[in-house]
Parts: C-alpha cells; sequence; structure tokens
C-alpha cells in the first residue's frame, strides 16, 4: 500500500487542498473550528511553510492525487513559557500538523512522513526535534515514543500539552 503513497513538499498551489485537509482534521480530532491563534500556521501557510527555506509541509498523495497525511516542520519560536531557554531555535525543529487520514493510519505512513521530514531536518541544519502533543490523541502519543520522542514537560492546563523531543541522527 505505502509504495502506491506519495511523499513530497507541499507547493504554493496545493495550499488550499492542504488547509482543507488540515481544518477537517482540526475538527475531527478536536471538534475545533478555525481559530486565528491556533491555527495562524495553517491560515498563514504559504508565509510560513512555503516561502521560509527551514521550514516545510509536506504531503502524503495516493496516486489519484488525494492528499491523505501531512506533517510540517518549522524552527522553533520558544513560544511556551513551560519550555524558555530550554531550545535554540537556528538549531531545534518544531514537528507539528502530523494528521492522517484515519484509514492510513497504523500502516506505517506515519513514519514514513517522519522519515522525509528527519531528512529535510538534517539538510537544514537541524539538530533536536521538539513537538508537543496531547495524551487523547488516537495514536499521537504512543507513535512519537515509539519513535524516539521523550517527555521533557508535562502541562497541567487545559489542553494537557505534553512537551517532547529527540536528536536528529547526522549521519
Amino acid at each position: 500500500m505505502l509504495d502506491q503513497i506519495s511523499i513530497r513538499i507541499i507547493n504554493a498551489e496545493e495550499v488550499p487542498v492542504a488547509q482543507e485537509f488540515l481544518f477537517r482534521m482540526v475538527k475531527d480530532l478536536y471538534n475545533f473550528d478555525r481559530h486565528p491563534v491556533y491555527h495562524k500556521d495553517i491560515i498563514n501557510m504559504e508565509e510560513i511553510y512555503i516561502n521560509k527555506k527551514r521550514n516545510s509541509i509536506m504531503g502524503a498523495f495516493t496516486q489519484d492525487g488525494s492528499l491523505i497525511g501531512t506533517i510540517a516542520v518549522k524552527q522553533f519560536d520558544n513560544r511556551f513559557m513551560v519550555l524558555k531557554g530550554m531550545y535554540r531555535g537556528e538549531l531545534t525543529a518544531e514537528v507539528g500538523r502530523c494528521y492522517l487520514n484515519e484509514d492510513y493510519r497504523k500502516k506505517g505512513l506515519g513514519s514514513l512522513l517522519l522519515d522525509n521530514l528527519i531528512k529535510f531536518c538534517r539538510e537544514n541544519g537541524y539538530e533536536k526535534l521538539y513537538l508537543h502533543t496531547h495524551k487523547h490523541l488516537p495514536g499521537g502519543f504512543d507513535f512519537w515514543r515509539k519513535k524516539g520522542f521523550i517527555v521533557t514537560v508535562e502541562e497541567d492546563n487545559i489542553e494537557k500539552n505534553v512537551h517532547m523531543e529527540r536528536e536528529i541522527p547526522q549521519y
């Protein structure tokens, strides 16, 4: 099945399709509509992920061109008070927007997306990956742990943010 999926960087012409996919995933997973604070990166996808050299958003596409998964990376911006001073932005990449169509979960697609993202990060001089997730997401927290991410901070806030990191192998 994965041999019929292509992973590639989403381009400017594909932004509307990617935004539609991402907002559908946000609604399905969080029951949350567009929010200018939480979804600034989706709303301004071209500016944040496409026009900045060290940032990217990748998509998993079926042979008929359907977008079935995404993963994004951007330079860590130190926006969480609980993490102040823990990471150097120029060396730390923030992983986000890793969403898979429900029919493609637990089939290796997330690993394929992450492998491509790690290659991109290595080529762009990052040494560490950071992400935040939530334990209530289907498969998310366990997936990241299996991929070598360790918990650095668990917040006791409304969202129950779990902050995680891992080194990028430099081979």
